[in-house]
C-alpha cells in the first residue's frame, strides 16, 4: 500500500512538472521591411478595431514585457491593446462567477521584432489582461484557434508590408 501510495505520487508530481515545462507556441514570420514599416503597418490594420499603442511606460506595458521576457535592449516592440467594453467585463465576470471579479481588462498585441541579417523576425503574442484584487492577471491566447488567427494575421502584414515596400 504504501509503495503504491509512493508510485502515485511520483506519477502526478511528474505530470505536473511536466505540463510547467510545457513552452507556448511561437507564432513568428520574417518580415523584409524596416521595424518602423511594421509597426506602422500593424497599427493600420488594428486601430479599426479600437486598438490603441500602449506606451513602454505603463504598468501594463511592463508587466507584458516581464511576462514574455521581452529584451528590449535588443528587440523592438510594438504593445497594441483594446479595452473591453463594460459589456464584454460583465459577462466575463458572469461567466466566471466562482472566481474573482475583473476589471479594466485589455486584449494585448504584442509583436517582438528582432532584427536578422537582411530582414526582421517578428513574433507575436496575443494575451488578456485584467486587474484583479489589486494586481494583474495575464491570459495567454494559445489554443489552436488563436494561433491559426495570429498566424494569419502575421501573414497580412508581411504581405501589407512587403507590397507596399514593393510599389516604392
Amino acid at each position: 500500500m504504501h509503495r503504491s501510495l509512493i508510485t502515485m505520487a511520483a506519477v502526478l508530481l511528474s505530470g505536473a512538472i511536466g505540463g510547467a515545462n510545457e513552452k507556448r507556441p511561437v507564432v513568428q514570420e520574417v518580415i523584409h521591411a524596416t521595424p518602423e514599416n511594421i509597426k506602422k503597418a500593424a497599427v493600420s490594420m488594428f486601430v479599426p478595431d479600437g486598438y490603441t499603442i500602449d506606451s513602454d511606460k505603463t504598468a501594463l506595458a511592463m508587466f507584458v514585457s516581464q511576462a514574455y521576457r521581452i529584451d528590449s535592449n535588443k528587440a523592438a516592440v510594438l504593445r497594441i491593446s483594446r479595452p473591453w467594453s463594460s459589456e464584454e467585463i460583465s459577462s466575463y465576470n458572469t461567466d466566471h462567477w466562482t472566481i474573482q471579479p475583473v476589471s479594466n481588462c485589455r486584449d494585448v498585441h504584442t509583436f517582438i521584432l528582432l532584427p536578422g541579417d537582411h530582414a526582421i523576425s517578428v513574433t507575436m503574442h496575443w494575451g488578456t489582461v485584467c486587474g484583479v484584487d489589486g494586481g494583474w492577471k495575464f491570459w495567454n491566447r494559445d489554443n489552436e484557434k488563436d494561433i491559426k488567427l495570429m498566424q494569419a494575421t502575421l501573414a497580412d502584414l508581411k504581405a501589407k508590408v512587403e507590397g507596399a515596400d514593393q510599389r516604392h
